[in-house]
């Protein structure tokens, strides 16, 4: 049986080294320093999983991971390495896509349990991500508008950017507001969301796990994070555990939004076409110690998501 393919590119010859050793048996292995022997290998291979480092002296890792959804938007993309820029992390997100962020040191247990998750996932989606034909993509955007209203919640306890969406938005979207849990659990038992619009924080709240409560019931869900970006471990977080679909800063910008909101729905409708595509978006599990220090109204939102079935009219 044929190994699935994993690429590596890094600047020190010794981490690839390291890395090819402890995944030879599982994998085919391509390692390089070089970005253009990657896009090489990448174009005339199925690759599976690249893996790249973000610090390296001809090109940024974001830049490489770009490049590679560009040629092959089948591959699962990491982003590994040891230093926490915010901006490099918001680029992973809003170029790469990346499905994980992971430092340096890692730890191989870890490291493994990760690739190996990717590389399943990568396998099962690979004959379904596929671009469509044209026709295909016109039929059911047609089919999809005339059904279904993109919907948009904003999860935020600021209604000046509820009311900025539902203004600026009024003729393309239906955007409603919940400024806390409780509203917004009523909301999503009623009405069909494609995207939310949220903050890093809701009433003094880390959005993390609330983020992760949602894409682990709803996966097609897509998040759009509207904040002043200042810790890049928040970021990552949001990335690992949440699987944000992009970062923008505040104050908004409207035409970004716009964008990036459009590209969102048309993601979201791909991945409820197609819903085995959702594995593509599959989150970090919160470990029992990170769960313990979750407030009770905040654990007590999860108790409610257990068992809860997202609308869908």
């Amino acid at each position: 049986m044929q190994k699935p393919k994993i690429a590596f590119i890094d600047d020190e010859p010794r981490i690839l080294r390291s890395l090819k050793m402890h995944f030879r048996q599982s994998h085919d292995v391509f390692i390089t320093t070089d970005a253009n022997e990657l896009m090489q290998y990448v174009n005339e291979h199925e690759v599976q999983v690249v893996i790249s480092d973000q610090r390296m002296p001809d090109k940024q890792g974001t830049e490489v991971l770009r490049e590679v959804k560009e040629a092959s938007p089948n591959t699962i993309r990491i982003l590994l390495t040891g230093y926490a820029d915010l901006n490099a992390v918001i680029d992973s997100v809003n170029e790469g896509e990346i499905y994980r962020y992971i430092t340096k040191p890692w730890q191989n247990d870890e490291l493994k349990k990760v690739v190996n998750k990717a590389t399943e996932i990568a396998q099962q989606t690979q004959d379904i991500l596929q671009e469509p034909s044209q026709a295909d993509d016109i039929q059911h955007s047609a089919a999809y508008s005339s059904n279904t209203k993109r919907n948009i919640l904003v999860l935020d306890d600021n209604e000046d950017i509820y009311q900025q969406m539902k203004q600026h938005f009024k003729h393309t979207y239906s955007v409603s507001w919940a400024s806390n849990l409780e509203q917004a659990a009523k909301l999503l038992q009623k009405k069909s969301f494609g995207v939310t619009i949220t903050d890093a924080t809701l009433n003094g709240e880390n959005i993390t796990p609330i983020v992760y409560a949602l894409k682990n019931i709803q996966p097609d869900l897509m998040v759009l994070m509207l904040t002043e970006f200042k810790d890049a471990h928040m970021v990552i977080d949001l990335i690992n555990k949440g699987q944000v679909y992009r970062c923008l800063p505040r104050p908004t910008n409207f035409t970004m939004m716009s964008i990036s909101l459009d590209r969102a729905f048309d993601h979201h409708e791909k991945l409820v076409k197609q819903p085995i595509l959702a594995a593509r978006h599959h989150v970090e599990e919160v470990t029992e110690s990170e769960a313990f220090s979750f407030s009770d109204r905040l654990k007590g939102f999860f108790n409610k998501f257990r068992g809860w079935r997202i609308c869908r009219q």
